[in-house]
């Protein structure tokens, strides 16, 4: 077999759930991918939290599994010039003298909710003009503001992805999209605001340089190098959120393409040229990864988890379960599932007080009814945020990536919710990809890897007008959950 195209790039995501790895070659071709789980504690009411050094064992585990399913002799290490990465968010670590102090407080923890909303008070809408981002206690500034008290040492504090780097380079860098997570970026000033440090008590020399996403953050150092069985000295992009990577993988950056990537969550964004911000602060207005771009993104907070949660309850596998929700018919007999398992909702709804809930139940109600009504609940809850798009921009294309995008049931399915044809990406993980991606033109700014991998569109088969009426009883059983 020849040798693949140099120079060879590798792509780390720190997800919720996984780190994925992906190495591609200079055409951004996946030639092998690496995925290793992170395991979450949630020992109290409201708590996620995350062991940084998890994260590391995970990423040198992904990196291994890629050397091993290249053919032995393969120069793969030496061909690498460079890295990208992404990662989850907003997800706090503090560094102290020593690195890492504690576990990683991550964006699912609900503990800082309820100070965020004494502080923010009325300014919620002067705040999201400010900010871009519907301001919860799902942020660093005031997670770490509720939790600061507990590291008196704190010298900076850093996003998950930024930790990463900060683990493989020794630089202290974040970028315009994942410095939006720390709740303090202000989007007009392209820069983290001493105002919004002011409001929320922290101290500006906490806060790490804002660099682009795609430019490199420096080279990994001799620790980092042991970590990954790689060369020292290959250089490190400062990477972007894990939302903006994938979607700079999954369709060209174009204005009304929808990009829906679906895993422990669901996020669903496009991109635009200008700052569109929505009149009732329904979406996240964020920097996109390419530098001149915005993304609007919603996020539904625990639509993966939520089926794997459903899973175990019902004693069934993901391919089980799918396939007896198959067989129910459009509308679950009834049944509707509010799908709010992760402690409240963001999507277009922000509310931190949703919790999931099932109406319509009788006793002719099975799995096969409980089950397609999850679906159906996520897929109605995706349409809530795609029709928010839809009222500034006209849609022209959905992209969509993650488990329903490898099922042909699922892809139906949510065509015909949406009432619009859907595009299958062909990758599991759009944002390791985009991080690879990105760092080839980190290296080469010229640099244009790679076509995006999707199929044909799948669309609606005739259905819509019935699920225009289920839709329509989804909205009003879960308007009673709020």
């Amino acid at each position: 077999m020849p040798e693949p195209a140099a120079p060879l790039a590798l792509g780390l995501d720190l997800g919720t759930s996984a780190l994925k790895a992906v190495l591609t070659d200079a055409r951004g071709a996946i030639l092998a991918q690496g995925s290793a789980p992170v395991a979450t504690f949630s020992e109290v009411p409201g708590e996620a939290e995350q062991e940084p050094s998890g994260w590391l064992a995970a990423a040198a585990q992904a990196v291994a599994q890629i050397a091993a399913a290249l053919p032995p002799g393969r120069s793969w290490r030496r061909q690498l010039k460079v890295i990208g990465l992404a990662g989850q968010l907003p997800t706090l670590v503090v560094l102290g003298p020593r690195g890492a102090e504690g576990r990683a407080i991550t964006w699912k923890d609900a503990r800082a909710d309820a100070a965020a909303a004494a502080v923010i008070g009325t300014r919620r809408q002067e705040l999201y003009r400010l900010t871009g981002m519907p301001l919860d206690g799902r942020y660093l500034a005031p997670m770490f503001r509720v939790h600061g008290g507990a590291h008196p040492q704190a010298r900076r504090i850093l996003s998950a992805k930024d930790y990463l780097c900060h683990a493989l380079t020794g630089a202290e860098l974040t970028d315009p999209s994942t410095a939006a997570g720390y709740g303090l970026y202000a989007l007009d000033e392209g820069r983290f605001s001493a105002a919004l440090c002011a409001l929320w008590g922290i101290d500006p020399a906490l806060l790490p340089q804002v660099a682009p996403a795609h430019s490199i953050a420096a080279p990994l150092s001799a620790s980092g190098a042991q970590l990954l069985g790689l060369p020292a000295g290959i250089p490190v992009t400062v990477g972007a959120a894990d939302s903006m990577s994938g979607a700079y993988a999954m369709a060209p950056l174009s204005p009304g393409v929808v990009c829906i990537a679906m895993g422990s969550s669901t996020i669903i964004l496009d991109a635009v040229r200008e700052r569109r911000w929505d009149p009732a602060g329904r979406y996240l207005l964020s920097p996109h990864a390419a530098a001149g771009w915005y993304a609007r993104e919603m996020d539904l907070l625990a639509t993966g988890t939520g089926y794997h949660w459903l899973c175990r309850l019902l004693r069934s596998t993901p391919e089980e379960l799918e396939r007896e929700a198959s067989r129910a018919a459009p509308g679950a007999g009834g049944v509707s599932f509010m799908p709010y398992l992760g402690g409240g909702e963001q999507g277009a709804l922000w509310n931190p007080a949703l919790r999931g809930a099932l109406a319509g139940l009788g006793l002719g109600s099975g799995r096969a009814e409980i089950a397609r009504a999850f679906l159906e609940g996520v897929a109605f809850e995706i349409r809530r945020c795609v029709e928010v798009l839809a009222e500034s921009q006209t849609l022209t294309e959905v992209v969509l990536a993650g488990g329903l995008a490898q099922s042909a049931f699922g892809l139906q399915l949510l065509a015909n919710i949406l009432g619009r044809p859907v595009r299958p990406y062909a990758h599991v993980s759009p944002a390791a990809l985009g991080a690879a991606r990105g760092a080839l033109e980190a290296l080469d700014p010229g640099a244009r890897p790679g076509e995006c991998a999707t199929g044909p569109a799948v669309p609606p088969d005739g259905g819509q007008s019935q699920y225009d009426a289920l839709y329509a009883r989804y909205l009003a059983a879960s308007a009673a959950c709020a």
